[in-house]
């Protein structure tokens, strides 16, 4: 019998789970996932029923019992303050961690229960621009709902598997320059590929540069139109005498918003009618938005602005010009805004392709990765680099080590470090950014070196990401060039 493994695309707004076909050679869709529309996508979201029994994908649950329904999970995996207490587990504080392992226990039992057997394994989605702290966090996530996390898998590269290899007009054998442009609900990411197609089978996809935006998506545009509403009718979340009521009017504002923002996606304009209870007062909202206002909403919040800036980025640090990309692929939902559709081909100045659902290439591509662990017939050939820089702090200033765009795999040139002192244990602690001042990188893990092995006090350190797991591995040498330490970096929570 086949193994089950899955393809997990772990969304800010929805989820999408695919399972690899041994026959087909393909990853489909696992069915009936969600009521997400006509499709198995479903929302990112979870209700507390009890400390056994979770229900995902049902955003209306949380309009009755706003207290044990959550949602924006992944956006808050990374921090070390967001806390809630569960009225359904005796006012237990919980994590988003915590939170995203319930959701992983419901997708696998979900899954296990249609396909009657176990999950056997999962490749599991992540931003580009996430960094380690974020990825640990949702791997061990998942590992505690029980799901063996057979590898990590940054979004655009799933979505580069999934477009290229299934891809009629990719011819065999030449190589193409393609961008992914991945603007989904909570994260944007730009990747540059340089791709080529030996066959159905055969693939090899390198990253030359990453980019994008680690909080801008289809939330984001939500939080905004929701701002906008709140406004025409005039209400201060302060006016709220009762939290159950304003915890409603939020959750009732959001869905609003995304509704519009998908009806002004396919039509030039839409009618906005609602009614609220404020205070026990009935209040309406009722108003045309046109998708010209729309369109002056994201430029005028600099959501364009953003964007621009970021395929400026993506493109001209490695020297490229827009005439060079050969292709451009739309990935995630957000992409589908007309203004935003039309930066990209502006930029570019050819169209983007895209797939029927551009919220199902990240998980097929993730279904696909998982097969390609187990199935020797496959091999896709995935030359990943690093997203950010990883290095040390120098009194305000972060010094690079490990420069963004190095190869998994390859170990970056020795950094000569000047000991403060040279005890017997001391600590050197890594971060990980694009920024030259420290307090905008992330502290990610640390080292524990003997100072006295070394003389004058001066160590070398060098540092590679491993190809496999994707983790830190650092080398401590002395002057000689002696190997004095090595090891992993240990984790930062």
């Amino acid at each position: 019998m086949d193994k089950l493994l899955l393809g997990i695309d772990f969304g800010t707004s929805t989820n999408f789970v695919t399972k690899y076909d041994f026959n087909k050679k393909d990853a489909i869709p696992v069915a009936n996932m969600g009521d997400y529309g006509a499709s198995n996508i479903f929302e990112n979201c979870i209700y507390v029923e009890s400390a056994n029994n979770f229900v995902i994908g049902q955003a209306k649950k949380g309009i009755n019992d706003p207290f044990n329904f959550f949602e924006d999970v992944k956006r808050f995996i990374i921090s070390d303050d967001w806390k809630h207490k569960v009225s359904n587990l005796d006012d237990k504080e919980v994590t988003a961690q915590d939170l995203a392992t319930m959701i992983f226990s419901a997708i696998k039992t979900k899954v296990e229960n249609s396909e009657s057997k176990p999950v056997e394994g999962a490749v599991i989605t992540v931003p580009y621009a996430y960094g380690d702290k974020y990825k640990k966090r949702l791997k061990k996530a998942a590992e505690d709902a029980g799901i063996k996390v057979i590898q990590l898998i940054e979004e655009p590269v799933a979505a580069a598997i999934s477009f290229g290899i299934f891809s009629g007009d990719i011819k065999e054998g030449k190589k193409e320059k393609i961008v992914v442009f991945d603007l989904g609900g909570g994260t944007f990411d730009i990747t540059v590929f340089e791709f080529q197609k030996n066959d159905q089978q055969h693939a090899k996809i390198e990253v030359l540069n990453t980019d994008g935006v680690e909080k801008l998506g289809g939330k984001t545009i939500d939080d905004l139109i929701s701002e906008k509403f709140r406004e025409i009718i005039g209400v201060e979340y302060c006016d709220f005498s009762n939290k159950k009521e304003e915890s409603n009017f939020r959750n009732s504002l959001k869905k609003i918003a995304r509704e519009t923002k998908e009806e002004l996606t396919s039509n030039e304009s839409t009618d906005v009618y609602e009614t609220f209870v404020i205070n026990k007062e009935l209040v309406e909202l009722e108003k045309e938005i046109t998708r010209d206002e729309f369109d002056t909403w994201l430029k005028n919040n600099n959501i364009i602005g953003e964007i621009d800036d970021a395929l400026d980025r993506a493109i001209y640090d490695i020297d490229l010009e827009p005439k060079d990309i050969d292709r451009i692929i739309l990935a995630g939902g957000t992409s589908s805004i007309p203004l935003i559709r039309k930066t990209v081909r502006e930029f570019f100045g050819k169209e983007p392709e895209s797939k029927q659902n551009l919220g199902e290439l990240v998980g097929h591509g993730a279904g696909i990765m998982a097969g390609l662990w187990a199935d020797n017939s496959l091999r896709y050939d995935v030359i990943r680099k690093t997203s950010k820089d990883v290095g040390i702090a120098t009194g305000q200033k972060f010094k690079r080590i490990l420069h963004k765009n190095e190869m998994y795999g390859e170990t970056s040139i020795p950094h000569k470090v000047v000991l403060r002192n040279t005890e017997s244990e001391l600590q050197v602690t890594f971060y990980e950014g694009i920024s030259t001042r420290i307090e905008d990188c992330e502290k990610f893990g640390t080292a524990t070196i003997n100072g006295q092995l070394f003389s004058n006090a001066i160590v070398y350190i060098s540092l590679m990401r491993d190809k496999e797991t994707g983790q830190i591995k650092y080398y401590f040498h002395d002057e000689n060039n002696t190997q004095i330490k090595s090891g992993f970096l240990d984790n930062i929570e």
